[in-house]
């Protein structure tokens, strides 16, 4: 048996490796903070930095804690294009000491290891935004035939840059301490290159050219879908660990059934897998709607009428994002075990179907589908929390619409069956495989050959299953292949307070 030493060589390939890059990045930034800015507006100069250091609480961590997916690198891509490389060096800089500061919070190793972790993050990201701020300006002066491809091959040349000397260095460290493989190492983090690619090209291009247009006020308003789509994907990441954390207790509870506890291991992975499909594909079509539509504001000259119709799908983008993160956030909050809290009110649970139903009305006209609702309907009275019953009925009433072909019809009934009031939202759609039909209300479930049709992150009944159970009511589905759903909410007439 081999007695460790507890004290290191001091002069290793390690050390040396991350004192240069320590340095070297710390002298960059000395660089950058001692030269004269000549910023034209320094309080957006001032804003971008905070922006910067507050994006880095969306970020998340992966790879054992090695590697962060983060939207500050956006910030500091647009600061870069509007004041200089400089200006990235300061903004990329600032934010990674918050990040490192972060991490040191969650997990103290000591003064010595901290001011390690603090140098090194200096150096990859002030090395990394430097030389990809010199590839940009080099870019952008030699590049001068075609306005179009000099914008995207400037930003797009700057970006994978940025990301892959990053991820270089990062990966050189983990090479020389841990004696990882270095290809290895690449591929198993190649999967968030083209996030990061697309998060500091579009994202900085987008922000560089709000700050242009719009001053202060485009920032919020152009930066805000980019933030949303990263603290979506922080809380997918944080969800899928609590999920596997509950999966090792599973196993470890159910050793004597070895064969039961790796078939649920099996099941457990490919719903996680599933899920993880489902959000990718979801956050990219909001954020390649913006993608599109910001080349096109890019290119100026856009009439009032047309300004207006981007503003409209733009916000129908960040509306999408939104819904990821409430569904998130909500079943969260319904699996923490806490009974569900509801504002108890008398209302009319008719008038509110037919409330909500005028509401998707417009949705139902954009596809061509005739919404079937009672104008005036029979009062029907439950007790109940109003809000969260309006939830239920935008959620039911919405897929239909969704999952419903152009020209097809969608339906909704009220009526009261004995003590219960019953709402009926029938449609001509897609409908559900006999197969999938017992496990809709699961969560991260959707049906397999829906999920092209429409975005959504399998959440939406399982959260509405969790808040008709708690009115004390009854979900349920019938539904054909190829010929329709009817899916049926049954409320007591006269809910008491518990």
């Amino acid at each position: 048996m081999h007695r460790i030493s507890r004290y290191r060589p001091l002069f290793t390939k390690r050390n040396l490796y991350l004192t240069l890059i320590s340095l070297v990045g710390t002298g960059l930034l000395g660089y950058a903070v001692t030269k004269p800015s000549g910023y034209e507006s320094p309080l957006i100069f001032l804003l971008l930095l905070l922006l910067g250091i507050s994006a880095q609480y969306t970020s998340t961590i992966v790879t054992g804690g090695d590697i962060a997916v983060e939207v500050s690198t956006a910030v500091s891509m647009a600061a870069l294009s509007l004041y200089g490389r400089e200006a990235g060096v300061l903004v990329a800089t600032a934010a990674l000491i918050t990040l490192s500061l972060l991490s040191l919070r969650a997990n103290w190793p000591g003064w010595a290891r901290a001011l390690e972790r603090v140098g090194f993050n200096i150096g990859i990201g002030a090395i990394s935004i430097f030389i990809a701020g010199t590839l940009f300006e080099f870019l952008q002066t030699w590049m001068t035939g075609n306005l179009l491809l000099q914008i995207v091959m400037s930003w797009l040349a700057a970006a994978i840059v940025n990301d892959q000397i990053n991820l270089w260095l990062l990966i050189g460290l983990l090479h020389l301490q841990n004696q990882a493989d270095p290809v290895k190492l690449w591929h198993q983090n190649k999967w968030a290159i083209p996030i990061n690619v697309l998060v500091m090209s579009m994202g900085g291009a987008v922000l560089s050219f709000a700050v242009q247009e719009f001053d202060i006020i485009g920032i919020g308003i152009f930066f805000l879908p980019i933030v949303l789509s990263a603290y979506a994907f922080r809380l997918y990441v944080n969800q899928t660990k609590q999920q596997m954390e509950h999966l090792e207790v599973l196993v470890a509870t159910r050793t004597a059934d070895l064969q039961v506890a790796n078939a649920e291991l099996a099941e457990l992975h490919k719903t996680k897998d599933a899920f993880l499909a489902v959000l990718t594909h979801d956050m990219r079509s909001p954020l390649s709607v913006i993608q599109g539509y910001t080349t096109v504001l890019s290119r100026g000259s856009i009439g009032e009428k047309e300004q207006k119709h981007i503003a409209q799908i733009l916000q129908r983008s960040q509306d999408s994002l939104m819904e990821i993160v409430n569904n998130i956030l909500e079943i969260e909050e319904l699996q923490s075990g806490d009974p569900i809290e509801l504002n108890l009110t008398d209302f009319d649970l008719a008038y509110l179907a037919t409330f909500v139903s005028e509401t998707i009305q417009a949705q139902a006209q954009e596809k061509n589908i005739t919404l079937h609702y009672d104008e005036n309907p029979r009062e029907i009275i439950v007790t109940g929390d109003r809000e969260k019953i309006k939830r239920v009925l935008m959620n039911l009433i919405s897929n239909a619409v969704k999952y419903t072909e152009a020209g097809g019809m969608v339906s909704v009934q009220t009526d009261q069956h004995d003590e219960y009031a019953v709402v009926d939202v029938k449609d001509t759609g897609y409908g559900i495989p006999a197969d999938e039909l017992p496990y809709i209300f699961d969560r991260f479930r959707r049906v397999k050959g829906h999920r092209h049709i429409a975005v959504g992150t399998g959440l939406g009944l399982a959260i509405v299953k969790s808040l008709v159970e708690a009115h004390h009511g009854q979900i349920s589905v019938i539904s054909t292949e190829g010929a329709g759903s009817t899916f049926t909410m049954k409320l007591p007439a006269l809910l008491k307070n518990q």
